[in-house]
């Protein structure tokens, strides 16, 4: 049968349109919605909280400068709410941990179930009021020139269309934007791949000190985030096509099970493999203003400050601008999270975490609703 042309069922057109249901889009829906925009939120899998949840980063990165001053606010914070809220948790006391588990650092972050968040987020947006579609691939935005009309998409109901004031493309790798005609820029990544496991010996020390935060860890056969442990002769991976990204999951797996061959089989278990690429950098916009992750720069948009994880951030003050969530000559499109513009550097490396995608998105929620409304951003 030739689907060519074939028209998709028209549904209902809402104010605000997230596509993705990673952190930035869950922060995106759920500040629209709270902003009085009705609000549709379209993930493809079926369990939201994207490299948190379903690429198994299931670190929170610090809220606070490494010295005290806690950076952001909002949403960012009510989600490592939530995330303590049913699982295990290694949040200092400070920052309002129970104590139970050994902390990572003294910083406003923890280690936590992605299993368990990942099930709360579901209710967290629901009760928020946002309309949610799992299971759902959005595949194109509908341009009237340099205006998206809403976006196509593809489920087991076949192919729909929804129509919305704003779009908000919070996919991880710009597809939306990028499809719309957006000016993007692709990134590069190392070869990383996480699973996580537990053995014998860290069943032992659960046993000990009750402590869930030593049973469930990291196992990386790849590479760090600085390129050690990147395979020899392997280009780095931009993550644009779906045949880059076949590649990079099977290497990671065969690098997973030479990784495992030398281990005793009957000690550990595969808790969980990543259900997504763990890309870092895929695809981001050009936007009005580039967020270059300068300590100390100033914006007049600015959304709001935040710091930086990395142990050489400690105490670095950044200010993101609202310019770099969205391209002027596209009125009704916004960026949120590690798709936002900001060039290889420091600025995409901040960016792309999980608080700084819930501020991002937060950001960009609130100003798709104001454009619902009022026909502009700011």
């Amino acid at each position: 049968m030739d689907l060519r042309g074939q028209e998709p069922a028209r549904r209902e057109t809402y104010d605000v349109i997230v596509v993705g249901g990673g952190i930035a889009g869950v922060a995106a829906a759920v500040a629209a919605a709270r902003s009085g925009a009705d609000t549709l939120l379209i993930e493809k899998s079926v369990n939201l909280g994207g490299l948190a949840t379903n690429g198994l980063i299931s670190w929170y990165e610090p809220l606070c400068d490494g010295q005290g001053k806690q950076m952001i606010h909002g949403l960012a914070e009510e989600l490592i709410r939530l995330v303590v809220q049913y699982g295990f948790d290694t949040l200092p006391e400070k920052w309002g941990g129970c104590g139970h588990n050994k902390p990572r650092n003294e910083r406003y972050s923890t280690f936590f179930s992605p299993g368990i968040f990942s099930a709360a987020l579901d209710e967290f947006v629901l009760e928020n009021g946002v309309t949610l579609r799992l299971d759902t691939l959005t595949t194109y935005p509908v341009m009237d020139r340099n205006r998206c009309e809403g976006v196509v998409t593809e489920s087991v109901n076949g192919r729909e269309f929804f129509g919305a004031k704003a779009v908000i493309d919070a996919t991880g790798d710009a597809s939306v934007m990028d499809r719309a005609g957006v000016p993007t820029v692709l990134g590069k990544n190392y070869m990383t791949y996480i699973a996580h496991y537990c053995d014998v010996d860290m069943a032992k020390k659960l046993c000990e000190d009750s402590d869930f935060s030593v049973f469930r860890k990291w196992l990386n056969t790849g590479s760090d985030m600085f390129g050690n442990g990147h395979p020899k002769g392997m280009e780095m991976v931009s993550g644009g096509t779906a045949e880059e990204i076949t590649q990079y999951m099977v290497e990671g797996k065969r690098s997973l099970l030479k990784k495992i061959s030398g281990m005793d089989k009957n000690g550990f278990d595969i808790m969980s493999l990543p259900f997504m690429p763990q890309l870092r950098t895929i695809r981001r916009i050009v936007g009005k203003t580039d967020f270059n992750g300068v300590d100390g720069e100033c914006f007049e948009d600015s959304i709001g400050e935040c710091g930086d994880f990395r142990p050489n951030g400690v105490g670095k003050h950044y200010q993101i601008p609202l310019g770099a969530l969205y391209n002027e000559n596209f009125p009704n499109l916004l960026a949120a999270g590690r798709i936002i513009s900001a060039p290889q550097g420091d600025g995409w490396e901040v960016a792309r975490v999980i608080p700084v995608c819930a501020q991002t998105g937060e950001a960009a929620g609130k100003a798709a609703a104001r454009y619902a409304r009022e026909g502009r951003f700011s």
